[in-house]
């Protein structure tokens, strides 16, 4: 029977298929997925140990060879070792890296690069990680769950496909652009989850579960407002970037309006909690107090979150993503690591995309006594009086899409 593990490789890639053998669970891709001859691509492969047992994997790569009458047969693409081994502890997950290169005989096309993974576990092995999953996540608002930290708690959609080869497609085009320097292409392994990290994740999930009463009555949108706002104003300061009133209520209000997301639904509030609590655990924080775990535990957490669900939120104003999901991806990884550690943010990365999705919904967040109309004007004056906002004319689409925002806004008020 199966047992439920957190999973690690769909924190990592988005993979609806996943290859299995040997009682290894992988997926993959090359980055970058086109390079000109000459140059190097990584193929990123993500393992994770299905077995409650220790495995030696015996690693095989075919190189694709070139056909023809004449000069059949010879290597297109170069790796420094073609066989290996590697050893995963039960349960482990963790990431391959192979550097890939061409050879004189490549030509312009796609190539595919076969892998062969052999498990021997050792001694008897039963099943800890099923062949197929299904998230409880739902992605009207957040596309992808990738780099969100939701996969261990909310679970990853995915089929694993019993194969003894799997292939990765690698694109070669343009001219030859040789490298100064001979390129590195030793492979590289390194672990990325152990079993026992599981104790802390089981802890934090129990925690939780003792104090569901306690978290309903202090978690409310109000507490949480008054607490994220002194919060966002000490953070965004600390990062060069005071805020304006109207852009603290405004962020103070994606923020909740992000938290409630989650803790409205029984589905998704260990998505919210669970990362929040392990992170508390693991820094021996008082997690007895719920508003200071949140605010000292879960702010980059509660970050990124509202940064992914204010994309999606922009996506649903104008009817499609503006920004591709990549650029989406960074820009959330750059803010809240900025936010974090304090370094310095440029206000455009305030508004795209958090302002332009505290703006959206407003109207949904309110609280007694406010007058939304004059939040949003507050929101407004603040915009205008940054006058460098967007002025990288790459940014004009998203200055046109937050006026956009704002003026639809200011109507529903």
């Amino acid at each position: 029977m199966d047992v439920s593990l957190p999973d690690i490789i769909g924190e990592y890639v988005d993979a609806p298929e996943r290859f299995e053998t040997g009682g290894i669970q992988y997926a993959g891709y090359f980055e970058p997925a086109q390079i000109a001859p000459d140059q190097v691509s990584h193929l990123y492969l993500f393992l994770q140990n299905t077995l409650n047992t220790p495995i030696t994997v015996n690693v095989k790569i075919n190189i694709p060879q070139t056909k023809g009458l004449f000069r059949s047969g010879q290597p297109v693409l170069k790796v420094l070792k073609p066989m290996f081994q590697l050893k995963l502890a039960e349960a482990e997950a963790g990431l391959l890296t192979l550097p890939v290169t061409t050879t004189e005989h490549i030509k312009e096309g796609e190539y595919p690069l076969a892998l062969e993974f052999k498990g021997i576990p050792q001694g008897t092995a039963q099943r800890i990680r099923p062949t197929k999953s299904k998230s409880t996540l739902d992605n009207s608002l957040i596309d992808s769950p990738v780099g969100l930290n939701l996969v261990g708690s909310l679970g990853s959609t995915f089929i694993a496909n019993p194969v003894k080869k799997a292939t990765f497609s690698l694109a070669v085009a343009g001219e030859p652009a040789p490298q100064e320097r001979a390129p590195k292409l030793e492979h590289q392994y390194e672990t990325i989850w152990v079993q026992g990290e599981l104790e802390t994740f089981n802890r934090a999930i129990h925690e939780l579960n003792l104090r569901q009463v306690k978290l309903q009555n202090e978690l409310n949108a109000e507490t949480l407002y008054i607490t994220l706002y002194a919060e966002s104003t000490a953070r965004f300061a600390d990062a060069g970037l005071p805020l304006r009133i109207g852009e603290a209520i405004t962020l103070a209000k994606i923020l909740t309006y992000s938290c409630q997301y989650f803790l409205s639904n029984q589905n998704l509030r260990n998505g919210l909690l669970v990362p929040i609590w392990e992170r508390a655990l693991e820094a021996e924080i008082d997690t007895t107090d719920v508003l200071q775990v949140i605010r000292v535990a879960g702010y980059y957490h509660l970050l990124k979150l509202s940064i992914a669900i204010s994309f999606g939120l922009v996506a649903k104003a104008i009817g499609r993503h503006a920004w591709p999901l990549i650029e989406r991806q960074a820009v959330t990884t750059y803010i809240a690591d900025s936010i974090e550690t304090g370094q310095e943010l440029d206000a455009d990365f305030l508004y795209l995309p958090l302002l332009m999705g505290g703006t959206q919904i407003s109207n949904k967040v309110k609280f007694d006594g406010e007058d939304v109309r004059h939040s949003l004007a507050l929101m407004k004056k603040a915009y205008e009086a940054r006058t460098e906002l967007f002025a990288d004319g790459e940014m004009a689409q998203a200055n046109k899409i937050y006026q956009h925002i704002l003026k639809k806004a200011l109507q529903q008020a």
